[in-house]
């Protein structure tokens, strides 16, 4: 159980929902998401613990402890600074140091640097919008003689964000980025990747004291949206 996470917000329910209702929202998004139906494992999971923790003896502890639980109560949060709380400040710290590792991008230049410099990072694709998906892809049906009978978009609405494309807070929903519908298939372009690797060209570059960082210049990441890493110069 993480008392981090809204539990709640991903089965699209309230913290008032009873468990008949809970299990029918996590029935309809499993059925869409499971991985045999070429749904996202990672996704899949987090439905599953939401699922888990809601329809169990669990609940009753989350709704006391987490702040999106029903009857939250701040006193748990207070006095469990020195184990849980801390355990994920370490955690998360670990897990930025390795995420930076991934997303930022160091060149070094020589003493007559001229101010230009190309390399290779991985950009968010632009055929997907970063959603991994082909929102543009056919769905044929066929009859036994190879006569299509119908066609129509592989796409159906994210019941995420219930086809707004906005999350709780207002954001681009991070399942669907934004589009409000996902895609029956990976993108052809970056095959469900959400990022490709291209060219990046830079000039003008001023460097002081020896180096130059240039922010949201390193590689896009792939699980965090809008993410990018810095790039760093130096002599």
């Amino acid at each position: 159980m993480n008392l981090g996470k809204n539990y709640y917000a991903l089965l699209g329910v309230v913290s008032t929902s009873d468990e008949k209702q809970i299990k029918k929202a996590y029935y309809k998004l499993s059925f869409k998401h499971h991985p045999d139906r070429g749904g996202d494992a990672i996704v899949f999971a987090e439905l599953t613990e939401a699922y888990n923790v809601l329809c169990s003896k669990e609940r009753s502890d989350y709704d006391l402890k987490s702040k999106f639980g029903n009857n939250y109560n701040e006193y748990f949060e207070f006095f469990n600074i020195n184990s849980e709380l801390e355990y994920n400040d370490v955690k998360n710290k670990r897990d930025k140091f390795k995420d930076s590792e991934v997303l930022n991008i160091q060149i070094k230049v020589s003493d007559d640097f001229n101010g230009s410099v190309e390399y290779e990072r991985y950009v968010k694709c632009k055929s997907c919008s970063g959603s991994g998906k082909d929102l543009s892809s056919k769905i044929v049906i066929k009859d036994v003689d190879g006569n299509i009978l119908k066609t129509f978009d592989a796409d159906d609405g994210c019941d995420f964000c219930e086809g707004t494309g906005k999350d709780y807070r207002g954001s681009d929903c991070s399942f669907c980025s934004g589009h409000g519908k996902i895609g029956m298939t990976p993108c052809k372009k970056c095959n469900g990747e959400k990022r490709i690797l291209g060219k990046q060209k830079i000039s003008g570059i001023k460097l002081e004291n020896g180096e130059k960082k240039i922010d949201s210049m390193g590689h896009h990441s792939k699980n965090d949206i809008g993410k990018s890493g810095y790039l760093l110069i130096k002599i």
